[in-house]
């Protein structure tokens, strides 16, 4: 894919509205998080902008309600691409009209959603095409695969206290996405949540930004059962170039490692890039985001992946299935 259009997708973005400036200088105390701003992304990509709705991190737009924070957060990613010159999409047809990089919006966290089920259709009338049902907190709709301290699920679950897995409502919200064309990623579910999700689903499913449990042991991982249950939808696993302290990735031949297991798991053409941009304090070496395509794209070929699955990794397998659920009529 050259020329005019969408070259690379990045599946899992933020913009700097991800947090308010008080909380980014408080927290770079601590870490040196990298922030990229919007106009920094390459001419062709295709970047999914995601607000964070859930109980943890959406905290900290909650001046009046949580619906206010991603409201607030959502209005802040157009302002920015706005300023940048890049267009927000609510399809991929009109991403591929540009040589210009473009930007779809999505939202992580979907709890205004689990308390009030209304809302994903608000969601989808401000232009949030890529739900993520689950975030660092469980909701109404399911459970979480990892905390924010980094513990395996959550604190409830592990107590007892709260059952894992997909809610009722979480199915009913599962089969109304599908009908509106809302691309649903189940990024930070547990394994529950994930099997269930791929169970009830009419259309394909992301995991936007993971790993192969098989290859490394981290919790924010997948096994290989969760990735050919995601592969079976037709949907998409996203490596995830994230690495810091020891925690993710330690350098892109690990990166390699990760997507030959999983191609040779379900087939590269279910693979795709979410990078996290903005999200995390650091990548693996050697990658820098958000023009360092390339690098994960020689990284692949290195590993013996052809030209076109390195295409179709990088932006094209994205394209296809977003194109398939987002850009179809609503039934």
């Amino acid at each position: 894919m050259s020329g005019q259009g969408i070259s690379t997708v990045d599946l899992h973005t933020h913009g700097l509205s991800i947090a308010p400036r008080w909380l980014r200088a408080v927290a770079g105390k601590a870490i040196d998080m990298p922030s990229e701003p919007l106009s920094s992304l390459e001419n062709g990509r295709l970047a999914v902008v995601t607000a964070v709705g859930d109980a943890v991190l959406g905290t900290a737009w909650r001046l009046r309600s949580p619906w206010s924070g991603v409201k607030a957060q959502l209005a802040l990613a157009r302002a920015e691409a706005a300023a940048a010159g890049i267009s927000v999409v609510n399809n991929v047809e009109q991403g591929q009209n540009t040589d210009r990089p473009s930007v779809m919006l999505g939202i992580e966290g979907a709890d205004v959603v689990g308390a009030q089920p209304d809302r994903l259709t608000d969601l989808y009338r401000l232009g949030v095409r890529v739900l993520g049902l689950v975030h660092y907190a469980d909701n109404g709709l399911g459970t979480i695969s990892t905390s924010l301290t980094g513990s395996r699920g959550s604190r409830s679950v592990r107590s007892g206290r709260y059952a894992a897995g997909l809610t009722a409502l979480g199915r009913e919200i599962v089969g109304e996405a599908n009908r509106l064309g809302m691309l649903i990623d189940v990024a930070h579910a547990d394994a529950a949540t994930t099997l269930s999700v791929c169970e009830h689903t009419a259309a394909p499913v992301i995991s936007s930004h993971t790993g192969a449990a098989a290859v490394q042991e981290f919790p924010r991982y997948i096994s290989d059962v969760e990735a050919r249950a995601i592969a079976d939808t037709g949907g998409l696993v996203g490596l995830w170039p994230m690495g810091f302290r020891g925690l993710g990735m330690r350098d892109l031949d690990d990166f390699a490692r990760h997507a030959s297991h999983l191609a040779a798991l379900v087939g590269p053409d279910h693979l795709c890039i979410g990078t996290d941009m903005n999200g995390v304090p650091g990548f693996v070496e050697g990658f820098e985001v958000p023009t360092g395509f390339s690098t994960l794209g020689d990284a692949l070929r290195r590993t013996g992946f052809s030209a076109p699955e390195v295409e179709g990794i990088l932006g094209g397998n994205a394209v296809r299935v977003m194109r398939k659920v987002v850009d179809k009529p609503q039934s």
